[in-house]
């Protein structure tokens, strides 16, 4: 199957490196879906049901990277702590480097595509789908979600994400055990087909998620007019594999290279994607989000057709998105107003700018 508006970048160039992707094949990333992250559920196994509170006292003193453990944690808690805290200690600084950069150079832009465009990205995976419907947390309260993975995403794109004071390490911590408790969640209080579905939250959901944090994120960032090089957007992607791999994703599921991140996220989307009720109820609430949140914005009555448009027709289907005729000739001065911007520089984005915004928005819902 070919999905339109999700083509490929321009590779050509003699940055990419070459590899033989077999890792990576539709009929490889089965293996995958049995696979989850060891270390976290290991945790999770040890502190659930009886002692969750211990472990969310335990976490409560993780608040920087410079933060340790009580004398007394478990030994599953620990084992956790420190695989991420000693691959953090081999990060390269230059990698580091290119994708903070690339994130301060598009923070606004990045952070409306994470809500417009990646997140119902992720919904269209079916089973990915089934997770986040039976815990009901982002069906309930989208806004509450998206305001947690924001902070996330700040937080681990900050030009001091990785120093001593830095949050990036404590916050991979706590999403690793999010993730682990997911999948405690699903597996011991719902009926759970794991041949059917996979593990809760596995390694091929986990890579897709990645991937839609990255190279989707560079996708939509095209589609608003912005103009991305072939470096830029393998520095961006790689530095979202450092970040994969400190969150527990398969090194196997990092892709090398922008053909391998595009080749990956083929394979997930031809072997995942489909419609669901799941996806479709998800897809439902977010835009009921979006119609309150862009009232007072040039978006109002628009959010719905913004999303569309970044997902592409046949993806946008999956998830129940039917834009009229005169909804896409409505939409139609936008994209032009999205070009028109990138061209002349209207918006001095920066980390800074989109932080202030969030911190506001933050405020107001607390």
């Amino acid at each position: 199957m070919k999905f339109d508006d999700f083509q490929t970048f321009n590779i050509s160039s003699s940055f990419q490196r070459v590899s033989s992707l077999t890792h990576i094949s539709k009929r490889g990333l089965k293996k995958f879906r049995q696979q989850t992250d060891s270390l976290a559920d290991a945790v999770i196994s040890k502190y659930f049901p009886s002692n969750k509170v211990g472990l969310q006292q335990e976490l409560a003193l993780i608040v920087n990277n410079e933060s340790e453990l009580l004398n007394s944690a478990d030994s599953t808690l620990v084992a956790l702590y420190t695989d991420i805290w000693s691959k953090s200690d081999k990060l390269s600084e230059s990698d580091l480097k290119l994708g903070q950069q690339f994130f301060n150079k598009h923070a606004s832009d990045i952070m409306l595509l994470l809500g417009m465009l990646s997140l119902p990205y992720c919904y269209a995976a079916a089973n990915g789908a089934e997770v986040l419907i039976r815990s009901k947390r982002i069906l309930e309260d989208p806004e509450k979600r998206l305001l947690e993975t924001a902070e996330f995403v700040f937080n681990v794109c900050s030009r001091n994400a990785f120093s001593a004071k830095g949050r990036a390490l404590s916050d991979i911590l706590k999403v690793r055990l999010m993730h682990a408790a997911a999948r405690w969640y699903a597996l011991h209080t719902t009926e759970w087909n794991a041949s059917e579905l996979g593990q809760p939250v596995n390694q091929e959901d986990m890579a897709g998620t990645n991937l839609s944090f990255s190279l989707i994120v560079i996708r939509g960032l095209k589609k608003l007019g912005k103009s991305v090089s072939v470096e830029e957007a393998f520095g961006y992607i790689n530095y979202w594999n450092l970040i994969g791999d400190l969150l527990g994703v398969n090194q196997a599921l990092l892709p090398k290279s922008n053909r391998e991140a595009y080749i990956l996220e083929r394979n997930i989307r031809e072997g995942q994607f489909r419609q669901s009720e799941s996806g479709i109820r998800l897809t439902k609430s977010l835009l009921r989000y979006f119609e309150t949140a862009t009232l007072d914005t040039p978006l109002k009555g628009r959010s719905k057709t913004l999303v569309a448009y970044l997902l592409g027709d046949r993806v946008s289907g999956l998830l129940g998105l039917q834009n009229s005729l005169d909804e896409k000739v409505l939409f139609q001065p936008y994209k032009y107003f999205f070009k028109i911007q990138n061209t002349i520089n209207l918006r001095n984005d920066s980390y800074a700018a989109a932080l202030k915004q969030f911190r506001e928005v933050q405020k107001s819902v607390i």
